[in-house]
């Protein structure tokens, strides 16, 4: 992944974090699961279709400072180019996209995101594919995503994609292999981080922060293949862990999202343990505007690509876990831009 790459296109992954979305209640129920008698009259039907056995394997990926990026094609689009993005609760598509393609928009959607409130239009039973896998009936949400120069995207791919697969992605060969959740079995050796899934559309990962001063906090974050950076910590627990005056030699900073502009400062903490992993000494940003925080982003932060990239990442909501195995990359250092989106 490139690291000096220009600052506008650092803050690209805070254009496009969309953490909570909120779709008209009935439309949500429907999406969400059938209904009792439904689930007692027949089997539930699989959304997804493999072209071959149970797995969809090389699938080509561009890593663009740390952003994960690759093809997919909407119902029967050419390819597009979609950010897969474990922080974004419902898979999206620009407005001007869906458009083009004739979707259909069915009523308006609410979200919030990093920097405040979005609204934009949902689409129903739209099919998802990439080379080897389709997946059917995927409820949408259609925005005007920001321009973002040097960068050019046309979706987010969500939770509900992500959702039917265990997803293995290889941040040095480029590819992604996705399997089918009943017949996967892990047989390799790397760290296995649990994650907390119940009732949630986004995955958070425990971690333990070492500040400069020694003190340790416990804390909750978000794992986010949409940041490009290592550690974001939300405005409440900074207020709440006093973290801005524990954390010495901050810079002020800017994040920039799809809900607009938030003050923040950037510095580093000693370490960070996540499962069986020790970062030392990684930029950390302190998200600083409340009313445009929390609500947008759940748990105390989020981690990023600057970590993930580090790893061979196996994604398996399934069984409400991560499993992280290091790859060449996992002691390079780290820029203090490398925290900064």
């Amino acid at each position: 992944m490139a690291s000096h790459l220009s600052r506008n296109k650092s803050k690209l992954a805070l254009f496009i974090w969309v953490l909570a979305l909120s779709f008209p209640p009935d439309v949500a129920a429907k999406q969400a699961k059938p209904s009792p008698r439904t689930r007692k009259s027949r089997p539930a039907v699989s959304n997804v279709r493999f072209t071959s056995g149970n797995s969809a394997l090389k699938i080509p990926l561009e890593i663009d400072n740390n952003i994960i990026l690759m093809r997919v094609r909407v119902n029967t689009s050419r390819p597009l180019k979609f950010i897969f993005d474990t922080g974004a609760s419902y898979t999206c598509i620009s407005a001007k996209r869906a458009t083009e393609l004739g979707l259909k928009t069915e009523g308006e959607a609410t979200g919030t995101a990093t920097g405040g409130a979005i609204r934009g239009t949902f689409v129903k039973g739209v099919s998802l594919s990439v080379p080897g896998a389709e997946v059917s009936n995927q409820l949408i949400f259609s925005l005007a995503f920001p321009d973002v120069p040097g960068f050019e995207f046309d979706g987010v791919i969500g939770y509900d994609f992500i959702n039917e697969f265990v997803v293995e992605i290889d941040y040095l060969k480029k590819i992604m292999n996705l399997y089918n959740p009943r017949t996967y079995v892990y047989r390799g050796k790397g760290g296995v981080i649990p994650l907390l899934l119940a009732g949630r559309r986004t995955p958070l990962a425990r971690t333990t922060i070492i500040l400069n001063n020694g003190a340790s906090l416990n804390a909750e974050l978000e794992v986010d293949t949409g940041a490009d950076g290592t550690l974001v910590i939300n405005s409440p627990f900074v207020k709440k862990q006093g973290l801005v005056s524990a954390i010495a030699d901050t810079t002020e900073t800017g994040r920039r999202g799809a809900g607009g502009e938030q003050k923040a400062l950037i510095g580093r903490v000693r370490t960070v343990r996540l499962g069986r992993f020790l970062f030392r000494q990684p930029p950390v940003v302190l998200a600083l505007d409340p009313e445009r925080s929390g609500a947008a982003e759940e748990g105390n932060g989020v981690i990023g690509g600057e970590i993930f990239r580090r790893f061979k990442v196996i994604i398996d909501y399934s069984r409400r876990r991560m499993i992280l195995e290091p790859n060449k990359s996992f002691n390079d250092p780290y820029s203090l831009e490398s925290g900064d989106e």
